[in-house]
């Protein structure tokens, strides 16, 4: 995902509109796959202020993923909200100051500044680590998903097993023994 920022690179205010859609069905990420079932799907606009070049809008797909506790494949929509700030590689390194403890402090407004060079934004980076941050840890098909056997696997949406479960804590099995023993 990139977009060309000639028409405003030297407007002020100037503001660029964008609609972009990209096939991610095979993205990699960290050694591990994101499978996206739909296109990704980013709306916003850019505008310069002089220096920076503010990137807002709306980026949204579908992937696949697996329930954390029966493991059934599920599609999640995930939708993100972007507001980035990209300034020229050239134009950050010519305003770097020197470090000391006062310009730590100001450094601290500025790490979150991408770079890029030419008249291009790449996107994609910070696309994908708005949708990563949205995905949700523990991602379920149902809310009320009752999950896998620990004993035999079986899967428990689908009806009851024949395990028994006798979930006594080792530590209170001599206490269970004397209750029992006075019935």
């Amino acid at each position: 995902m990139e977009v060309n920022i000639g028409e405003i690179k030297d407007k002020k205010g100037g503001e660029i509109q964008f609609h972009l859609v990209e096939d991610w069905s095979h993205m990699r990420c960290d050694g591990q796959s994101l499978h996206c079932i739909s296109p990704v799907i980013f709306d916003g606009k850019i505008t310069c202020t002089g220096e920076l070049f503010l990137v807002r809008g709306n980026v949204s797909t579908t992937i696949e993923a697996n329930c954390s506790r029966c493991l059934r494949p599920i599609e999640l929509e995930i939708k993100a909200q972007l507001d980035e700030r990209f300034q020229k590689a050239s134009h950050a390194r010519e305003q770097e100051p020197i470090r000391d403890e006062q310009t730590d402090e100001e450094d601290w407004g500025r790490e979150d500044i991408q770079e890029f060079r030419g008249l291009t934004i790449h996107l994609d980076d910070v696309v994908l680590e708005n949708l990563l941050v949205c995905l949700p840890i523990k991602p379920l098909c149902e809310e009320d998903c009752r999950g896998l056997c620990s004993q035999c696997g079986q899967d428990l949406n689908d009806g009851e097993c024949d395990c028994i479960t006798d979930d006594i804590d080792p530590r209170m099995l001599q206490l269970r023994k004397l209750l029992d023993s006075s019935d």
